[in-house]
């Protein structure tokens, strides 16, 4: 692979290389899924058809996988990585163990957008979304920083839901064990789209309900079912609960190091723009029940430049929120 030339005459060749995508999440979940998927495909498109080898990096609320794409993974094209959208804004949030600004990442493509729910096992009492202000709901959750431990209590601050989290569980395949054995109630903050993937038997015979949307719209497959933020408190907490449901829109952004070569970068997000035309790509995600809503990646590069331009009142009520959850 040549790298000397200028960046606009730079030829990328990744003939015999192996390529890391590392995926910041355990074994078993939606974002794995998407991942591996992309992982047996996306060689396919790259310069010199590299193999592109999936490593699961868990841990810190996917902290792990974000740092080391930011400060150690190589920049010449063998690394690149699938991180929670959430998981970006960690470090404008606060969180000291963010090592990274994500406005420097290069973001490659995101695969969907992620519709965050409330999802209740169909044993429980609760039956809509007014059942979360009046009764306590235990769900299971995963790292400190992780989706499904902080939308709990996000939501508790800024709506006044009633919900306890149990820390601990690996990931969200370990919760939707936890709740078929009834050791916790629900989840919060898992993605519809890796519901209906991971548990299609879930939906068809009813074995869960879905008491409310974390999201700026209701989903077409859920028309009856309440926004988080129609009952938020006060208008700044809509303000907030707004960032919050906005950082998370492009659900499965792929990445690259900063200081990745403009070259590199431009061959990976073309890859990518093939790879969602490409009907073996197209099938397998049929198969395994995967929505692919592609948006690209200036598009991901626009929304965190946006969302680092909030207004700093709505930023440092939204990082006193994050920072005051226990680790």
């Amino acid at each position: 692979m040549s790298l000397c030339a200028p960046a606009h005459a730079q030829k990328v060749d990744l003939t015999g290389q192996k390529v890391t995508l590392a995926i910041a999440t355990p074994s078993g979940g939606g974002y794995d899924l998407y991942g591996r998927l992309v992982a047996r495909h996306l060689g396919d498109y790259l310069p010199g058809n590299p193999t592109i080898v999936p490593q699961n990096m868990p841990g810190a609320g996917s902290l792990i996988a974000a740092n080391w794409l930011y400060n150690a993974a190589p920049k010449d094209g063998t690394a690149i990585g699938i991180i929670p959208s959430a998981t970006a804004f960690e470090n404008l949030l606060g969180n000291a163990g963010a090592r990274f600004d994500a406005r420097r990442f290069n973001w490659l493509i995101s695969l969907n957008d992620y519709t965050a729910v409330v999802a209740v096992w169909h044993a429980t009492p609760f039956r809509s979304a007014a059942d979360l202000f009046t009764r306590e709901l235990v769900v299971g959750a995963s790292g400190a920083a992780s989706d499904v431990a902080v939308w709990p209590l996000l939501l508790n601050a800024l709506i006044g839901s009633r919900t306890r989290p149990v820390r601990g569980y690996p990931g969200t395949a370990g919760i939707t064990l936890a709740m078929e054995r009834g050791e916790v109630q629900g989840v919060i903050g898992d993605d519809w789209a890796s519901i209906k993937a991971n548990k299609g038997d879930w939906v068809r015979d009813q074995k869960i309900r879905i008491l409310m949307q974390l999201t700026a719209a209701r989903h077409p497959d859920l028309p009856e079912v309440p926004l988080a933020g129609e009952f938020a408190r006060s208008e700044s907490n809509r303000r907030v609960l707004d960032l919050f449901v906005e950082r998370q829109h492009y659900g499965r952004p792929f990445l690259a190091p900063p200081g990745t070569p403009p070259a590199i970068v431009a061959a990976y997000r073309e890859a990518f723009r093939k790879l969602v035309e490409d009907a073996d790509f197209i099938r397998e995600t049929d198969a395994a029940r995967l929505i692919i809503k592609p948006a690209a990646g200036a598009d991901v590069a626009a929304l965190v430049a946006r969302i680092h331009d909030n207004p700093r009142p709505i930023i440092e009520q939204a990082t006193a929120l994050l920072r005051s959850i226990p680790d």
